[in-house]
C-alpha cells in the first residue's frame, strides 16, 4: 500500500467529521493545540510567554502604561520600574487612545490625559456653570450685558467650555462684579467675558488666576470673541477611541463623539447616536464606523456628524474588548459569534472562521496581532488565525487580559509574549485515518518531516479505545525526516492519530507520512 502523506495543514475544523478531514488543498485538522499555522501550511509551536514580573493582578497594559489596584503606573519594561500616575476611584478595565503624542484613558469612571512628557490632565477642563454678577461703581453705560466665564490652562494653552451667559442688567452706568468658579484640577486660569453694551457676543474681558472669587469689569471689553458653541467634555466611557480627528467614547448604548481635533470636548445638542442595545465593539476603517451591539452596524462616511448611511452587516454582536487593526492594511476587525471577523473600507465583514468552526464566544477578552516569523496572525479568545491563509488553531493557557508592545498582563505578572526560550504543551489531532483502505491493518512507520528540540511523540488510539504513544527516533534543527516506530501488534481499521511534544519543546512540522500495511481481513 502507498505511503500516505498528510499536509500542508489547513488548521482546525470542527464541522467536519473527525474521519473526513483530507482536502483537495491539504488537511484540516481535530485539534491543533498551542501552535501556529503559517503561510506555507507548516505547523508551529507558539512562542512561549515568559514571566518578567510577578505581581498581583496587573491589567490594561498599553504604551508604558498599566494598572493594579486602582492606580495607574507608567512602566518600564523588560527590567520593570514603575511610577504612579493617578490614583483610580475604579478598578475596571481601562480603554486607551494614543493621538498626536498624548494618551487618552477611560474605564467608565476615571478619565484623563497623559502628555508625550508623562505628565497627567483631565481628560477635558470642565465647563462653567452660567455666573452670577452683581453692581459696582465704573464707566460702563447702563444696559444689558452678556457675561460668560471658562477654564483655562496655560501651560497647554487649552481653554474649556465656554458657560451659557447670564444677562445682566446694569440700571445705572457703572461696573459688574462676576462671581468666579471654585478652582478645578487642570485649570491654571479662569477667562471672564463681558459683551459691549445691548450685545450679544461676550468679548474677553479678564483672565485671573483660577481660585480667584471675583473679577471687576468696570470698562468696556475689546478682547476676542468667546466660543458661541456649547463644548462640554466628551462623556467617560467604558470604551474610547479616536475616528477621523474626533476622539469618541462608549457608554451604554450611548456612542459620544467628540469635536474634531478637539480632543476630549463634545456638543451635547449633536455629539451621540443611540443604538438598540449596549454596545460592545466600535473601530473606524478609514470610510466608515462599524459599531457592534445587537448586530453589527457600518457607519458610512468620514464624519460622523454627517453621516452618509447606516447599514446593517452582520445580524449578531461581538466580544467586548477584541476589536484589533491589521497593520499596514484598510482592514479591522473582531471576535463575533462565530469567530474573527475581518472588516475592510467599504462596510464588508467576513466572519473568517464561521464554515469551519463552532464556537462559544466568551462575555469579553482581548486581540493581540503579531508580525513575526514570517507570518501574521491574531489571537483572541483562545483562537489564533493566520491573517495570510484565515488558518486557525487554539491557545491554551493563554489567559491575558491586555497586550501592547510585545508583552502581556494577566492574574500573576507581566509576561514577555514572544520570548527565546520558555516550554508551552502543544497538541495536534489528525482525527481518523483508514488509509483508503477498509481492511484491519497494521502501520510498520511513521515518518515526521520536522525540526524539534526533543522527539515527538505520536499518539495512536484504536476504536476499542486503547492508547498508544511513540517516540520519533530523531530530532533536530535542520527540517528532516523522523522515523516513529509503530508496535508490530498494533492492528485497526482506523486509527485516531495525535502528534505531541516532548517537555515543551520547540518544533516545526511541515508533514506526516503513514506507510500502512493492509492485511486480508475487514474486521
Amino acid at each position: 500500500m502507498q505511503t500516505t502523506k498528510l499536509g500542508p495543514f489547513l488548521g482546525i475544523n470542527n464541522r467536519l467529521p473527525d474521519f473526513a478531514l483530507n482536502a483537495e488543498a491539504g488537511r484540516w485538522l481535530r485539534a491543533a493545540d498551542n501552535v501556529d499555522v503559517t503561510n506555507s501550511g507548516n505547523l508551529v509551536r507558539r512562542k512561549a510567554a515568559v514571566l518578567v514580573q510577578a505581581l498581583s493582578s496587573p491589567h490594561s497594559l498599553f504604551n508604558g502604561y498599566m494598572v493594579r489596584s486602582s492606580a495607574l503606573y507608567a512602566v518600564t519594561l523588560p527590567t520593570y520600574g514603575e511610577t504612579l500616575v493617578k490614583v483610580l476611584s475604579s478598578n475596571a478595565p481601562m480603554s486607551y487612545c494614543a493621538f498626536n503624542g498624548d494618551i487618552y484613558y477611560s474605564n467608565g469612571t476615571d478619565s484623563g490625559r497623559i502628555s508625550e512628557s508623562g505628565t497627567w490632565y483631565p481628560l477635558a477642563l470642565p465647563t462653567p456653570d452660567a455666573p452670577s454678577a452683581s453692581y459696582i461703581g465704573g464707566s460702563l453705560i447702563a444696559g444689558k450685558y452678556q457675561i460668560a466665564v471658562s477654564y483655562a490652562n496655560a501651560t497647554t494653552g487649552e481653554e474649556g467650555g465656554v458657560s451659557a451667559s447670564t444677562n445682566y442688567e446694569l440700571a445705572m452706568d457703572g461696573g459688574i462684579r462676576v462671581n468666579l468658579p471654585a478652582a478645578t484640577t487642570g485649570a491654571t486660569h479662569v477667562n471672564v467675558y463681558v459683551s459691549t453694551l445691548n450685545g450679544s457676543i461676550p468679548m474677553l474681558a479678564a483672565t485671573v488666576a483660577s481660585g480667584t472669587a471675583t473679577v471687576d469689569v468696570v470698562s468696556e471689553s475689546t478682547g476676542r470673541e468667546a466660543n458661541q458653541r456649547y463644548e462640554a467634555p466628551l462623556p467617560v466611557g467604558t470604551r474610547i477611541f479616536m475616528f477621523n480627528g474626533r476622539l469618541c467614547s462608549i457608554s451604554g448604548n450611548s456612542l459620544y463623539y467628540g469635536i474634531p481635533h478637539r480632543p476630549g470636548y463634545y456638543l451635547p445638542s449633536e455629539g451621540m447616536i443611540q443604538f438598540p442595545e449596549n454596545i460592545s465593539i466600535a473601530i473606524g476603517n478609514q470610510l466608515g464606523l462599524y459599531v457592534v451591539a445587537d448586530k453589527t452596524y457600518f457607519l458610512q462616511g468620514t464624519d460622523l456628524g454627517t453621516v452618509e448611511l447606516v447599514r446593517d452587516v452582520l445580524p449578531y454582536g461581538a466580544v467586548p474588548g477584541t476589536e484589533f487593526e491589521v497593520p499596514n492594511k484598510p482592514v479591522v476587525g473582531w471576535f463575533g459569534k462565530n469567530g474573527i471577523v475581518l472588516a475592510d473600507t467599504q462596510g464588508q465583514a467576513i466572519a473568517v472562521m464561521e464554515a469551519n468552526f463552532d464556537v462559544t464566544p466568551p462575555a469579553s477578552g482581548i486581540s493581540i496581532v503579531f508580525e513575526t516569523r514570517g507570518y501574521r496572525r491574531v489571537v483572541s479568545c483562545g483562537w489564533c488565525v493566520n491573517l495570510g491563509n484565515n488558518a486557525a488553531t487554539t491557545y491554551s493557557g493563554y489567559d491575558f487580559t491586555s497586550a501592547s508592545n510585545g508583552y502581556g498582563a494577566k492574574a500573576d505578572g507581566v509576561y514577555s509574549l514572544e520570548a527565546d526560550g520558555g516550554t508551552v504543551d502543544a497538541e495536534i489531532g489528525f482525527g481518523k485515518e483508514d488509509f483508503g483502505a477498509e481492511n484491519e491493518k497494521r502501520m510498520p512507520a511513521v515518518y515526521l518531516g520536522c525540526t524539534s528540540d526533543e522527539p515527538l511523540e505520536l499518539g495512536v488510539t484504536t476504536p476499542d479505545d486503547d492508547d498508544y504513544r511513540y517516540e520519533a527516533r530523531s530530532c533536530g534543527d535542520a527540517m528532516n525526516i523522523h522515523r516513529v516506530d509503530i508496535g508490530k501488534g498494533l492492528r485497526a481499521n482506523w486509527f485516531d492519530l495525535t502528534i505531541r511534544n516532548l517537555e515543551g519543546s520547540d518544533f516545526t512540522l511541515a508533514s506526516v507520512s503513514f506507510a500502512p500495511v493492509a492485511s486480508g481481513r475487514r474486521i
